[in-house]
């Protein structure tokens, strides 16, 4: 089972990736498109700073859980030498556990948000602010989803021999 859903998360975080590039390669077009128009030509469109913020609550959502997946987030290891190798494991489960629940209420409260944005549009892109408060919770479902596959590969197999941090994992 642990073999399935660590290559889920791998499918899940390739698309992801793929997503958040796209976002982050089409906010710098239609921002490069915006300055152009407004200092080469005296004429601005009103919607490419909205669409571009939007997209990068989007970027960001989505990096998250891809640095979630990637073990890259800020970790304090300084007292790892002094626990058994196996307790590392159950240890680092127990927190990711914790993170887990943190992530299902952000899910949770991120849903209510999206579904209360329904009754607005933002004034530039007249988008409904559900697409816009949806990131949230997708970005915390992806984190979740990562975060408990990595809490069930620390119970099953124990820690990571390799738990530093490398660019060279790095998906975005």
């Amino acid at each position: 089972m642990l073999l399935f859903l660590e290559k889920l998360s791998t499918t899940i975080a390739t698309l992801t990736s793929i997503a958040a590039r796209l976002m982050l390669a089409s906010v710098a077009v239609v921002l490069f498109v915006q300055v152009v128009l407004r200092f080469g030509f005296s004429f601005s469109l009103p919607w490419p700073e909205e669409a571009s913020r939007f997209l990068m609550i989007w970027v960001v959502m989505l990096g998250g859980s891809l640095l979630v997946r990637d073990e890259q987030l800020v970790c304090v290891d300084f007292f790892d030498a002094f626990w058994p190798r196996r307790w590392l494991g159950y240890r680092n489960a127990f927190f990711r556990l914790l993170l887990a629940g943190l992530l299902a209420v952000l899910l949770v409260k991120g849903f209510d948000s999206a579904i209360f944005g329904l009754r607005r549009t933002s004034a530039a892109l007249n988008l409904s602010w559900f697409w816009i408060y949806l990131a949230v919770p997708v970005g915390a479902a992806l984190m979740l989803f990562h975060m408990v596959v990595l809490a069930l590969r620390d119970i099953i197999k124990g820690p990571d021999a390799e738990q530093e941090a490398s660019l060279l994992r790095a998906e975005l």
